[in-house]
Parts: C-alpha cells; structure tokens; sequence
C-alpha cells in the first residue's frame, strides 16, 4: 500500500468528519432534537416504513427506548405509525412531511462546508477530482454492496 496515499485517504476522511461532526451538532443544537432523534430520522428518510424493532437494532439499543424516542417524535408531528400490512398486529414508522423537511434541511446545513470549498475549486480542476471521487465511492460499493448507493447518482 501507498502509504502517502493512504495518509491522504486518511487526511480526507478526517476533514469530513471533523465538518460533518461540527454542522451536524450545530443543527441538532437549533433543531431542539437529540443526536438519537436525528439519527432515527435519518434512517427513516433512508430506509422508509420499518419496524420499530428494526430501527431499534440499527441504533443500538433497546425496544423500550426506540418506543419512547419514537413517541417524543410523534408527538413532535415529525414521524407516524402506520399498519403493517406483513403483520396486523404490528406498526411501521414513517416520516411525515415535517420529518422530511427537517432531514432536508439538516442535509443543507451539513453540505454548506462542502459548498463552500467546491466554490474555491477551478473549473479545470473539478474533471479530474470528480473522476477521483467517483472511483473511490465505486470502490466502496464493492467492499459494501449491500448498501443502497444513490450518492452515484448524484443523490444524497
């Protein structure tokens, strides 16, 4: 391996996080959510109509406390339940209109630290980034497949 290589993949990894951490926490401290709260959104603007048990295994924690983060949500007109026609007995979770205009706006509040150096970059130099960039979420989607990968698309 490249090490010079690797340190700049590294340096790059780095300088996303770092932004990524600092707007996400921005927005989370205006929007009045938990880091929890927003996350759930996320995921449910990702991955629409599932389970509250589903949800609960992607965050890492119990059922009883999805439920309750869940409730704060509804009540915040921000997520529904709906019947799940695979089980009467049971609900799906899904995004309100609301909801998916917070994560919307939480998406331009994360990516305007990324608007802001693609301005300083030089037409000329954009063919060449693109192609790097797009080679490297390529290579990703072969080490996790399974994930959906509309970012190739030009979606996020």
């Amino acid at each position: 391996m490249n090490e010079k290589f690797l340190k700049t993949l590294f340096d790059l990894a780095d300088l996303v996080d770092r932004f990524s951490i600092i707007e996400r926490f921005h927005f989370i401290q205006e929007s009045g959510l938990s880091q929890s709260q927003m996350m759930s959104l996320f995921h449910l603007n990702h991955t629409p109509d599932i389970t509250l048990s589903a949800l609960a295994n992607f965050l890492g924690i119990s059922n009883p406390a999805v439920s309750q983060l869940i409730e704060k949500l509804v009540r915040s007109g921000l997520v529904i339940r709906i019947d799940n026609p695979a089980d009467r007995r049971g609900k799906l979770l899904k995004l309100t209109d609301e909801g998916k205009k917070i994560v919307s706006q939480a998406k331009i509040a994360h990516h305007e630290w990324i608007q802001s150096l693609a301005e300083t970059i030089d037409p000329e130099e954009i063919p060449a980034i693109e192609k790097a960039l797009l080679t490297i979420l390529e290579k990703h989607s072969l080490i996790y497949p399974c994930e959906k990968h509309s970012y190739l698309k030009g979606e996020n």
